[in-house]
C-alpha cells in the first residue's frame, strides 16, 4: 500500500510539473521575445517622516472659502488625524501661519518658529475652495413609453466645488522647505443644495490619496519585462 501511495504521488508530481513546463512554454510561444509581469514597487517619498523629532501642523493661509467653512481649521485638523495614522512621529497643531503669503516663502520666520529646537518639520501652504454652478450637457431621462436607447441630450445645472491647495513641509532648522507641490480636486453634483461640508470632505479624500504618496511613499503596480533566452 505504501508503494502505490508514493507511486502514485511521483505521477502527481510529475504532471504538475509537466502541467507548469506547459505553461511556461505557451507563454513563450505566445511572445518569443519576453514575458510581462506586473511588479508591486516601493515608491520612496519626498521626506522620512521618523528622521523628525515633531512634525507641527501651522496652518494655512486662506485666499478664499464659502460661508461657514473654517478651511484652515478643517485642513489642519484632517491633515493631524491622517498623519497619526501613518507615522510614529509626534503630531501637534499650533497655528502659525502668516496672514501675508509671501511670508511662507521666509526662511527666516520659519526658523525663528522653530526656537532653535532641532528636529522640527513645518506643514503648511496655502488654499482656496471655491464653488459655482456649471452647466452640462447631459443624457436625458427617458420618460415612461419612450425609447431608452434614443439619446437626447440637455443641459443641466450642477453644483461644483473646487480646492486648490499648496502643502508645503518646511524644515524648522533651516527654514527651507524640503516639499513642496499644488494639488486641485473638484467635485459635483446634481444635487444643488449640496453643503459645501460634506463637498470639502469627499475632495479630501481623494487629496490625502496623493498627498501621502507624495509625501511619504506608497506601493505602485509596476509593469517589468523578463527576457527569454
Amino acid at each position: 500500500m505504501k508503494s502505490d501511495s508514493r507511486a502514485s504521488l511521483r505521477a502527481s508530481l510529475r504532471a504538475s510539473g509537466l502541467a507548469l513546463a506547459a505553461a511556461a512554454l505557451s507563454a513563450c510561444a505566445l511572445n518569443p521575445a519576453y514575458v510581462r509581469l506586473r511588479v508591486e514597487m516601493s515608491a520612496a517619498g519626498a521626506v522620512r517622516a521618523d528622521a523628525y523629532r515633531e512634525i507641527v501642523m501651522a496652518g494655512f493661509c486662506i485666499a478664499e472659502a464659502p460661508d461657514g467653512i473654517d478651511l484652515d481649521r478643517e485642513l489642519s485638523s484632517f491633515l493631524e488625524a491622517e498623519f497619526k495614522t501613518r507615522t510614529r512621529t509626534p503630531i501637534s497643531l499650533r497655528r502659525l501661519a502668516p496672514d501675508d503669503e509671501a511670508l511662507l516663502e521666509k526662511e527666516e520666520f520659519w526658523a525663528a518658529a522653530a526656537e532653535g529646537t532641532e528636529g522640527t518639520l513645518f506643514l503648511t501652504g496655502k488654499a482656496r475652495f471655491s464653488q459655482e454652478l456649471r452647466k452640462a450637457l447631459l443624457e436625458r431621462d427617458a420618460g415612461r413609453g419612450e425609447d431608452p436607447f434614443v439619446g437626447d441630450k440637455e443641459w443641466k445645472e450642477r453644483r461644483s466645488y473646487t480646492l486648490e491647495a499648496t502643502v508645503m513641509l518646511i524644515e524648522g532648522a533651516t527654514g527651507r522647505p524640503v516639499f513642496e507641490k499644488p494639488y486641485k480636486e473638484t467635485a459635483s453634483y446634481s444635487n444643488l443644495s449640496q453643503p459645501a461640508a460634506f463637498a470639502l470632505f469627499d475632495i479630501l479624500q481623494r487629496l490625502k490619496i496623493k498627498l501621502f504618496s507624495d509625501v511619504l511613499g506608497a506601493e505602485r503596480l509596476e509593469e517589468r519585462y523578463l527576457l527569454n533566452k
